[in-house]
């Protein structure tokens, strides 16, 4: 495959079998003898699991429990590989558990309840049956069809547009702001067309001919969780699958037990009805929560004091004569109306804006009032009728009079609350979003930095003016107002002592603020005198004159709204789009909601969770704290959708979020109850009622009403109180402010009486990235479940090529305007990059944060910034670039310890996690090459044979080896119990491979046998220490290879014990490593050329290097080191077994005792480097390392060591010798330079 046919390629992921021989990266992707050999061993394991049910669990009063779950995934598709991540979590913790000997519980089951089913398959059925049609959809041709389906909606657009006439000559933006019936069906931008839901399902690996039958919801129930099992059971997880079952009234026990619950929260009191501000889809008409959101999770309803400013008369005449506006008959209470969040400004109105292109309407509402507001804002009112306060005649619909541009808006007399201006005027900003508020904004310019930087520009320039038809009249005498007192400034952000009484004008001038386009000085002044007027800030007017801000504003909204001069209005926090794809709005509807944030129920859960005692959080306990202080009322239920109907008002669905709070408990009986994972095969013939689930949960009465058997009874309570309350749960982290703190608090109303039943902990982690990429289908990194452990593929690899261009200047023509419009392109960039400024400052010292500008934005650049022109900004810019001639193709496809060893890497922070497929890989082959290794070492066909490893006394290094391997099992251990499992494998794997890498060459090196017992140690603390991990190549291992019986995990034994070998061993190593290396400095220093001793004299002929050697051996320290060694020795405090004091204090300390000595110690220029190498030593060893002598036998280290030594050196002959009995020939001077710990090498 050519270059230009790569980067041409639509296709990132194919088969093994698809690659060619020419293709880049065919020699290493298609080599997957190693994978498949894996996963033969990986099938055979799950088999043996499966047969002797290693994964079940039953309550056993002698153990320990250890009650793990994981949030059940959505079964609107196949599991992925971010799915995998978060589940790796609770996987490894469970296996680790089970390791430490406890009685480990792993449920899993299938999330089907809410609108994404529901969604999912209206869009299917819209496809089949609106847009496509099947045979198109089976022929693949969509770009054709959906090409010749905006053709005909643009068309029909055009026609709409040509019916609209231009009366006025005023500039008139004839787009409608709106979406083509097209696009609005898809939920898509214009132009781009949408993945469907029919490929989607491809994606999934569902064949063509069945996906018709998605067109029911009820199809996906029955087609996706029997997949995901399959899919987790050859990842291997630890589960109990008993106890599996979906969710919905399908499930007839499930359904049973959601009704239960939701009848307790009822009778305690924390279920409410009424018509609440409700994020709402118009598409499905209900309510749309979290789980139904294709975006804006986590945003709720927020609310505004709608402000009414009456258009005057002479206002409505132009507007209706002269700029040909039909308000039919409309004329008397017309009302511009403004969104607003600081109601007590409203006393410093000096004039309010609109967007000239915005498209705006005049809206009949119940009242017979007309608002003239956005459509965005018109739509939600609608839906908000019911709320005590003018709305429109029919909920949910608008009442258009006429639509109107907003040109024709400006220059409109108007009436306005509170301000002491009898008239104010309609003035242009070209910044207000049409999709935020209501189009039409107040300006109050003494405290709204934008509001007066836009006045001052229609003040002081008449072409603006002119621009837009405003006269001198409309803006000339219109001053700030002064409303609030900031006591103080801001020197630290703005550097200004007073913000006076007009906060804004003072630091716009203060700051030199050019005009309403100086972006960068208005959003940091704006900040600052928001935050600071409002906790600060003290109204110097009106009602509430001398009150504080933050105390005066709900007052003053109140006068308002009392007067009939305002309105409350909500939408959402921000744009919030269902799965069904429509924007969402805020409606007041009848409803059934949970009362999360009641007094008493959250002073509960937030005891619960600040207690470290009671909840382990694992870092990130705040975030809980956080949540609970502003979640509030809920909406537990929807008209429509899959789930359990609300048990007293049929006519609602309980909502998928508040379904999902306590079900670990039924987790616990549903092995009992079901034969089947969708509950319609039951062990019982009745349903549990109320009765039986009160006793079996709350120790209610026996249930003499159920004819469910005694003895089921009472084991569905042991199971209960045996696995209760549940030790983790582990979760993404966008899940903390919904879910796991909502299951905190139905967890604190369920078991009110019984704390001890609340959660114990709650574990979140980051999303994964697979090779620092997001995952992506269009990119090829997207990668399901079942393909990375069981499938064949590979994917096109386009590294990305990054080039940093530093200190040019990027000049636009305004200011504030950087990187907009211009004439050239910075050098060295070419069409199809992407650049982005990682690092700028304005040229006054203002930052600014650019990011992200693509290519086609053109620019001008100076290489030296000291040059550039006043109106540009110096920045370091990045060019990325794709280098598809370095393009390969890699292997997608894995095996399953394998991929959970690259999870495990991956990290396990709240940050984002980095899958590197390269770690899998490395996986592989690391895992075979060991196998083959402990077969070589234990096996001889198949069978143990140990005849070439020795027996009887260990060696030193036997120890040694020992002695690193207690560190693995120490360190392993703690970060598994940390939930640190990145750290974990490190030791566990890795260092330990590595040190019985050392441990073999050091044998082979001597040319001795290792230990049996040692290798065997290795192999078994190997195969436990990673268990949790890849845990089909340890159970392979320990059965095959260890002939060991029944499971690692189940084995009495349990995690590996440490072997007690002393600390001081590691001296040893540490003397023998060092030794090696200083030897070898000695050979190389011996083995140079002689020079000449004159210049130019030619070198003299090098001597025959000598291969013969001898180590000089000194038993005593000299006098001046030991007594050294016995001064730090009364430095050291026994108790602490530490020095006495930091080692700043020690040198000085041993400064002072030099100083004092009279013999040879007291101009020793080595007394201070011995006390810096021997006080770090002992920082790691104890007192040990302070000892006058030797801490072990160095003569015998050294004998054992001779073959090693003499290998590493590659040397012909070595000896030992004490300096006193060195051989003749040796040099006696080098001899003597010996000493304990120190021997000496000599050549001769």
């Amino acid at each position: 495959m050519t270059t230009d046919s790569i980067q041409n390629a639509k296709v990132f992921v194919k088969t093994v079998d698809e690659l060619q021989p020419t293709e880049q990266g065919y020699d290493v992707a298609s080599k997957v003898e190693r994978r498949n050999r894996m996963r033969d061993m990986e099938n055979e394991m799950q088999q043996k699991w499966s047969s002797e049910k290693t994964f079940e669990s039953a309550p056993d009063p002698s153990k320990e429990s250890y009650f793990c779950n994981f949030p059940y995934p959505y079964m609107n598709g196949r599991l992925h590989l971010g799915h995998a991540f978060s589940l790796t979590k609770a996987d490894f913790s469970a296996a680790y558990q089970m390791l430490q000997g406890k009685n480990v519980l792993f449920p899993f089951a299938f999330h089907c309840t809410g609108m994404p089913i529901q969604a999912a398959a209206n869009k299917l059925k819209r496809e089949i049956q609106e847009t496509y049609g099947l045979d198109v959809l089976n022929s693949g041709n969509l770009d054709e069809a959906w090409e010749a389906l905006q053709q005909q909606q643009q068309a029909t657009q055009k026609a709409e547009n040509d019916d609209d006439d231009d009366t006025d000559g005023l500039p008139v933006n004839k787009a409608k702001g709106g979406k083509t019936k097209l696009i609005a069906k898809t939920g898509n931008v214009a132009g781009q067309r949408p993945k469907t839901q029919w490929e989607i399902l491809q994606l999934c690996s569902v064949p063509n001919h069945e996906i018709p039958g998605f067109q029911d919801p009820q199809y996906w129930l029955h087609y996706f969780p029997p997949h995901g099992k399959t899919d987790l059971v050859h990842f291997g997880v630890h589960v109990d699958w008993r106890r599996s079952f979906i969710t919905t009234d399908t499930n007839p026990y499930y359904d049973s037990f959601v009704r239960w619950q939701f009848r307790i929260l009822k009778e305690k009191g924390v279920i409410a009805f009424g018509k609440r501000p409700t994020v709402y889809s118009q598409r499905d008409q209900q309510a749309c929560m979290d789980h139904d959101r294709a975006s804006g999770e986590g945003k709720g309803p927020q609310e505004y004091t709608l402000i009414k400013m009456k258009i005057l008369p002479e206002g409505l005449e132009t507007l209706q004569q002269e700029r040909g506006i039909d308000l039919q008959g409309e004329t008397t209470e017309v009302y511009l109306v403004a969104a607003t969040l600081r109601a007590e400004t409203m006393y410093g109105q000096t004039n309010c804006f609109v967007l000239p292109e915005g498209q705006y309407g005049a809206y009949r509402m119940a009242s017979g009032e007309v608002f003239v507001c956005s459509d965005h804002a018109a739509v939600n009112m609608a839906h908000q009728a019911g709320a005590g306060e003018n709305r429109t005649k029919v909920w949910g619909q608008t009442d258009l009079i006429t639509p109107i541009v907003g040109q024709k808006l400006l220059g409109l007399p108007l009436k306005a609350p509170k301000t002491k201006y009898d008239v104010i005027y309609t003035l242009p900003l070209l910044t207000i979003s049409m999709t935020k508020g209501t189009g039409v904004v107040t300006s109050v310019p003494s405290d709204a930095p934008d509001d007066y930087a836009a006045l001052r520009d229609m003040q002081t320039k008449p072409e603006l003016r002119k621009l837009y038809g405003i006269t001198e009249a409309m803006v000339a005498e219109y001053h700030p107002v002064p409303i609030i007192r900031i006591p103080g400034g801001d020197e630290e952000v703005l550097g200004l002592a007073d913000f006076g009484d007009m906060a804004a004008v003072t630091a716009c001038e203060h700051l030199g603020v050019k005009d309403q386009h100086d972006a960068g000085k208005l959003k940091k002044i704006k900040k600052s005198v928001y935050n600071k007027g409002f906790y600060a800030g003290v109204m110097t007017i009106g009602s509430q004159e001398g009150k504080k801000v933050e105390d005066a504003k709900d007052a003053v909204k109140a006068e308002l709204l009392e007067s009939g001069e305002a309105l409350r209005y909500w939408e959402p926090e921000e744009e919030i789009k269902s799965r069904s794809g429509d924007v969402c709005v805020i409606a007041f509807i009848d409803q059934w909601f949970l009362t999360y944030g009641q007094n008493d129920w959250k002073k509960a859960v937030v005891n619960h969770v600040g207690n470290e005692d009671t909840f382990e959080a694992y870092g990130v306990r705040n975030e809980y704290l956080n949540t609970l202080e502003w979640l509030g009322n809920w909406a537990c239920s929807r008209s429509f959708g899959l789930g359990t109907k609300v048990p007293w008002d049929p006519q609602f669905v309980v909502e998928s979020l508040s379904d999902s709070t306590i079900y670990m408990a039924y987790y616990t009986v549903a092995h009992l109850l079901q034969n089947n994972i969708n509950g319609t095969d039951g062990k019982t013939t009745e349903i549990p009622n109320d009765d039986v689930w009160n006793y079996v949960f709350l120790e209610g009465p026996f249930p003499e009403s159920s004819t469910i058997p005694t003895e089921t009874l009472q084991q569905m309570r042991t199971e209960f109180q045996y696995w209760y309350p549940f030790n983790l749960r582990v979760s993404g982290k966008d899940l903390i402010r919904n879910h796991l703190t909502m299951s905190l608090y139905n967890h604190a109303a369920i078991w009110d009486k019984q704390p001890e039943l609340w959660p114990r902990a709650f574990y979140t982690n980051g999303h994964v990235m697979v090779d620092n990429a997001k995952m992506s289908k269009s990119a090829g990194n997207f990668i399901g479940l079942y393909d990375a452990v069981r499938g064949n593929n590979v994917h096109l690899f386009v590294p990305v090529e990054k080039t940093k261009m530093n200190k040019v200047a990027i000049v636009s023509p305004e200011d504030s305007a950087v990187a907009t419009v211009t004439t050239k392109k910075p050098h060295g960039l070419k069409e199809g990059q992407t650049i982005s400024i990682t690092k700028s400052k304005h040229h006054n010292g203002t930052d600014i944060a650019i990011t992200g500008i693509v290519s086609d934005v053109c620019f001008t650049v100076a290489s030296q910034p000291a040059g550039h022109p006043e109106n540009s900004t110096a920045a370091v810019v990045e060019a990325s670039e794709k280098n598809w001639k370095a393009a390969e193709w890699r292997a997608q496809s894995w095996t399953t310890d394998s991929v959970r060893y690259a999870l495990a890497c991956a990290g396990d922070s709240m940050n984002d996690a980095n899958f590197e497929s390269d770690n899998a890989n490395t996986a592989i082959l690391t895992l075979d090459n060991e196998l083959e290794w402990m077969k070589s070492v234990l096996l001889l066909n198949g069978e143990e044979d140990e005849e070439n490893l020795r027996t009887g006394e260990r060696t030193i290094q036997d120890e040694l080896f020992l002695l690193r391997m207690d560190d693995c099992i120490v360190q392993s251990k703690d970060f598994y119990e940390d939930m640190k499992f990145s750290m974990a494998i490190k030791f566990a794997f890795n260092d330990l491979r590595n040190h019985r890498k050392s441990y073999r060459d050091y044998h082979e090196k001597c040319g001795i046998d290792m230990h049996a017992d040692i290798v065997r140690t290795y192999c078994t603390t190997l195969v436990v220490l990673i268990a949790p991990v890849m845990k089909h190549w340890s159970e392979y291992v320990w059965c095959t290879v260890l002939k060991r019986e029944g499971s690692v995990f189940t084995h009495s034994g349990g995690w590996p014990q440490t072997s007690g070998m002393p600390k001081e061993l590691l001296l040893q190593d540490k003397y023998l490593q060092d030794l090696v290396a200083s030897f070898r400095k000695t050979l190389t220093k011996k083995n140079k050329n002689k020079k000449g001793g004159k210049k130019g004299e030619p070198t003299t002929p090098a001597v025959a290097a000598s291969k013969r050697g001898v180590i000089c051996v000194q038993k005593e320290y000299p006098p001046w080191k030991k007594q050294t060694l016995e001064w730090l020795q009364t430095q050291w405090d026994d108790d602490k077994n530490a020095f006495q004091c930091d080692l700043k204090e020690l040198k000085q300390r041993a400064k002072e005792f030099q100083s004092s000595a009279h013999d040879e110690l007291k101009t020793n220029r080595a007394f201070m480097g011995v006390v810096s190498f021997v006080s770090g030593q002992a920082s790691q060893l104890g007192r040990i390392a302070l000892s006058t002598e030797m801490p072990f036998d160095e003569f015998k280290l050294l004998r054992e060591s001779q073959a090693y030594l003499k290998a590493s050196l590659e040397l012909d002959e070595l000896t030992l010798s004490n300096v006193s009995e060195a051989p003749e020939g040796v040099d006696r001077d080098d001899a003597d330079k010996a000493e304990p710990g120190t021997p000496v090498l000599c050549m001769y």
